[in-house]
This record gives structure tokens, C-alpha cells and sequence, in this order.
């Protein structure tokens, strides 16, 4: 069983890890036997940015996701915020944990994160949620569940950041979870980007703080602004 309450952090030569404890799995040999057969698990979804993986593991009966980030961020703005907010999967491995611990099942678990110093990679193992993606057309048809796991998030400082129907999974059993998310950043300001896409996208509406929205509206609009004047289409 996993215990969130527990979560160890450890260093390992170039290698620093945080992953939850758990009386059946080792999450650390789990990792370690991963990288030994890298290259021989099913990749799913690759993605177009260089350094960026996800697996499928199937151990004893068990399914996960492994995924790979080696992308360095070169903006210096984001540099400045991750510096001021901290390493954003380590971020993430805590607020997922308490909502597990809170038994708030809308998202994924994750299980383990590693950092290598030298390469400058993340490593990440999730569970792995039985469904398939949301059409786009079915966002407005679960717009109940949809609104629900947006405002849950947010109730925890995650957001999505990039609502679409391929951000949420719709499990066997008709509920919708949520996928691919952010904890990075100045969240309340990025709240209110999930609330413009879900009203613009589906006409669906949250309620996040006043002046982020005004914040993110007026750069929206002036986004637009500047793509008209050098003739780009939205």
C-alpha cells in the first residue's frame, strides 16, 4: 500500500530522488530496473520536444508511466521563477500527495521523481489510468466533471494551463480525471488562463481571482492585437 504521508528524499552519486513509500513496490527499484532496459518498453505519445519520453511498465500485474524531461528551459524569465518557486516535479510529487491522502481522486498519483545533476533530466513514475482522451466535442458533454477537476486543482495550486480534451482521461467507469499538469510559476496568475480556454474554448465558466483574470485578459487581448496587425491568423 502507499503511504503519501511518507515521502523520502535521497541522493544517489548524481541522482536526487523523492518518491512515496510503499510496503509492496519499490519505487527505487522499479526506477533502477527501468533505466537498465531503457529503450525496450512501449513509448507512448512521443512528443515533439527533444528529451521528452513516456513509457509504458508493466511490473507483476502492475501498470506505470514512466516519463523522461530532459528539456532546459533557456527563457531567463522562467529560469527566474523556477528559482523562486523551486524544482517543479519535486513541487508536484507533494501537492499530488496530499490530494491523495485527501482521497481527491480527479488527477494521477506519482510515485517517484529523480533528478540527474549532470544530464540535467527529470525522471518521473506515475500510475497508469485505465480510458482514453476526451474528444474535443465531448468537453462540453462532461462540462460537470470538467469544471469540478479544474476547480479542485486550483483548490490544490495546480492547473492545467492548457485545457483540451487530451488533458483529460475518461476512465471505464465514466469518470473524468486530469492529466499533464502545472505547478510551476505564479499560479494564481496562471489560474486564470485555465478559466479563459475553458470559456473560450467550451463556454464553460470557473471563478478565479479578479485581477489575475483582468491581468490575462488584457494580455490575451493585446496577443491578438499584435497577431492582426502582423497578419496572423488566430
Amino acid at each position: 500500500m502507499n503511504n503519501f504521508a511518507n515521502i523520502i528524499e535521497v541522493e544517489r552519486g548524481n541522482l536526487k530522488f523523492a518518491y512515496v513509500q510503499n510496503d509492496e513496490i519499490n519505487y527505487l527499484t522499479l526506477f533502477d530496473q527501468f533505466l537498465a532496459e531503457e529503450g525496450h518498453h512501449e513509448l507512448l505519445d512521443p512528443s515533439d520536444r527533444i528529451e521528452r519520453y513516456t513509457y509504458l511498465i508493466n511490473d507483476n500485474q502492475n501498470k506505470f508511466i514512466f516519463k523522461i524531461d530532459g528539456g532546459v528551459e533557456h527563457r531567463l524569465e522562467r529560469r527566474i521563477i523556477a528559482k523562486i518557486t523551486g524544482d517543479f516535479y519535486f513541487n508536484l510529487i507533494y501537492k499530488l500527495a496530499k490530494m491523495s491522502l485527501d482521497q481527491c481522486d480527479i488527477a494521477y498519483d506519482l510515485y517517484l521523481v529523480a533528478f540527474d545533476k549532470i544530464t540535467k533530466r527529470h525522471y518521473m513514475i506515475f500510475n497508469f489510468i485505465e480510458g482514453r482522451s476526451l474528444k474535443w466535442e465531448e468537453m462540453k458533454e462532461y462540462e460537470e466533471q470538467v469544471r469540478y477537476c479544474i476547480e479542485k486543482l486550483h483548490s490544490y495550486n495546480l492547473v492545467s494551463n492548457d485545457v483540451h480534451g487530451g488533458n483529460f482521461i475518461l476512465t471505464p467507469e465514466g469518470k473524468v480525471k486530469a492529466i499533464d499538469l502545472t505547478n510551476s510559476g505564479f499560479i494564481w496568475l496562471t489560474k486564470a488562463n485555465d478559466a479563459i480556454e475553458l470559456r473560450e474554448r467550451f463556454n464553460i465558466k470557473i471563478k478565479v481571482p479578479m485581477l489575475a483574470m483582468a491581468i490575462k485578459n488584457f494580455t490575451h487581448g493585446f496577443k491578438r492585437l499584435s497577431r492582426k496587425i502582423r497578419g496572423k491568423e488566430d
